[in-house]
């Protein structure tokens, strides 16, 4: 514990006192229902639901990610995680107004509004919720965990079991205390104290290795790799149809951007995102959440760890787990004060992204599996009591889970390809009316056996993906089309909650024949409009801060402009506008 002085230590225990009052504080409002606990009641304005998205992503874990990508790849691989921000500002445009207008408390208890009450949607809502609240959710949090483990390896000279008690220990009570309103309140202040670390250790790192076109020029000497720098890699030799075209880096990287945003098992937000746009004020509270969470999650988050891992590459040329340059840094360059603000600012990622991973795992457990089957019309006290047993649960099966990972990385990629090829049938059950219960189940089940099945077959990581992603895809529309459709009556009654754009003519025919009121829909260039601007916004942002930082003007001033135009044209469009 040499590495810190009282300051570091008072600034860590600060913040820490800060967390548990506002826990405190929200504890009555938490426990008057599951519907408070889980969703704050549905009140929170736009901008702490959407920077409470920010935070949950916000994970200590991912300066690490992120480390390691730049240093073994370059900067184009953070297009693993980039091409999501294609996936979310769809879901703000498509997706968000939808779910806040089914009003259920989780994006699984949609299969039965969905698909109605059948034994097919109840098994779905089953298999589903425990799929994501054990096996992905589980995952998740342990490499979380283990990357709170690594950075106080190096800060404390923890090891790993102390490591795991002491932070499992820390977000169970925190989330078991105060539930949605102090997850949503305490995101805030997290999300700042995180930032504000990033952007302060990128700061110091530019100015140890002598400014930033030393840090350009040096990290391009350390190592012989042609696009460390670059923001898309260049493609081989040869015709597009020719193999040396088709680099692994080149496949990985246009896998990212043309499928596994819309493949992957978050393609409809994800259960973390809907959660919080589910507890928004009205509909279009859902959506500024979840765009001001696209543009926060890519064009502020990134840049601050990928100059810091830049200069790690000078620093630190050689080491043997690239993970652990970015804590290294941390501890070698800061001075006294800092390194406390810096150890609290990646504690408070880490709080703010395991708060919520136990609450959400919880909420499945309780209100998909225990409330909806196993334990039916109990007093509300009942179920909040349950709710705590399951983030207990949920808590335990994350600290096997860090026990038995060793990379952050590597366990990132294998939750991608677990749900690789559920995403297609997530996002088309909101378009197509013929999608039913079974096209969940057989996606889900053909990706995970996907992986398993090619978890040591010798492929690229592009390549896994598409085959994941496509011969599930065979799966699902083989068994959507050898199954009957879901109840007509369910189907209306879906159609008149959420009024989805898309393939419902069959719907709306049968609800005409039965006399019945047919809502109208939106015009699908509305979404589509704000999609083209979003992105506009969001990207262009974000590749200009990029290239400004690498010190390129002219491709900086590009970015700024198509960012500008993307403002504009929301705002014009109405987007920006709050009811």
């Amino acid at each position: 514990m040499g590495n810190l002085n009282s300051l570091d230590w008072a600034i860590i225990i600060a913040y820490n006192v800060l967390s548990l009052v506002v826990g405190i504080l929200m504890t009555r409002r938490a426990h008057k229902s599951t519907e408070e606990y889980f969703l704050a009641g549905r009140a929170l304005p736009w901008w702490i639901a959407g920077t409470s998205m920010v935070a949950t992503s916000f994970s200590c874990d991912t300066p690490l990610y992120v480390t390691k990508l730049v240093r073994t790849m370059g900067i184009y691989e953070n297009w693993q995680w980039w091409c999501f921000g294609i996936g979310s500002l769809f879901a703000t445009f498509f997706l968000a107004p939808l779910w806040r207008r089914a009003k259920v408390l989780t994006d699984v208890e949609l299969t039965q509004v969905r698909y109605g009450g059948g034994k097919a949607s109840r098994l779905l809502r089953v298999f589903r919720g425990l799929w994501l609240a054990l096996p992905i959710n589980v995952i998740v949090l342990g490499w979380i965990i283990l990357a709170m483990y690594k950075i106080t390896n190096v800060a404390l000279g923890w090891d790993k079991p102390f490591a795991i008690f002491v932070f499992t220990g820390l977000a169970s009570f925190y989330t078991l205390l105060s539930g949605m309103w102090g997850v949503a309140l305490t995101d805030l202040v997290q999300y700042a104290i995180a930032q504000i670390g990033a952007i302060i250790l990128a700061v110091f790192a530019v100015d140890k290795v002598g400014g930033l076109a030393a840090l350009k020029e040096g990290a391009m000497k350390a190592v012989s790799n042609d696009n460390l720098l670059r923001m898309a890699p260049a493609p081989g030799h040869g015709g597009f149809f020719s193999g040396d075209f088709w680099t692994p880096a080149f496949t990985g990287f246009m896998t990212y951007i043309a499928v596994t945003w819309w493949a992957n098992v978050n393609s409809d937000g994800g259960g973390k995102v809907i959660q919080r746009q589910n507890s928004c004020k009205n509909e279009q509270h859902a959506l500024l959440a979840t765009l001001w969470y696209s543009l926060t999650n890519l064009a502020f988050r990134t840049w601050p760890w990928v100059i810091a891992a830049l200069a790690t590459l000078i620093l630190y040329p050689t080491i043997a787990d690239p993970e652990m340059a970015y804590p290294k840094l941390m501890m070698d360059i800061l001075p006294f004060g800092f390194k406390g603000l810096m150890i609290a600012s990646l504690l408070a990622a880490f709080m703010s992204s395991t708060s919520t991973h136990l609450n959400w795992g919880a909420s499945y457990l309780v209100h998909d599996v225990y409330r909806s089957y196993l334990v039916k019309n109990r007093k509300e006290h009942h179920y909040l009591w349950m709710s705590k047993v399951a983030t207990v649960l949920v808590v335990a099966g994350a600290a096997l889970a860090a026990w038995w990972t060793d990379s952050v990385t590597d366990a990132f990629k294998f939750v991608i390809a677990f749900g690789a090829g559920t995403g297609p049938v997530y996002v088309l059950r909101w378009f197509w009316w013929r999608i039913n219960a079974w096209s969940e189940i057989s996606a889900m089940i053909a990706s995970s056996v996907l992986t398993l099945a090619l978890l040591n077959v010798d492929l690229s990581y592009g390549a896994r993906l598409l085959i994941i992603t496509f011969g599930s895809m065979l799966v699902w529309v083989a068994v959507t089309y050898l199954t009957k459709p879901a109840p007509m009556d369910a189907l209306a009654e879906f159609y008149r909650r959420t009024r989805p754009v898309g393939v419902w003519g069959a719907v709306r025919q049968w609800m005409r024949a039965h006399g019945q009121v047919i809502p109208k829909p939106e015009k699908i260039s509305t979404p589509l409009w704000g999609f083209a601007w979003g992105m506009a916004l969001v990207f262009g942002l974000t590749l200009g801060i990029g290239y400004q930082l690498l010190l390129n003007p002219t491709l900086a001033v590009v970015g700024y402009v198509v960012s500008a135009i993307g403002l504009v044209g929301l705002w014009k469009a109405g987007f920006l506008k709050t009811k």
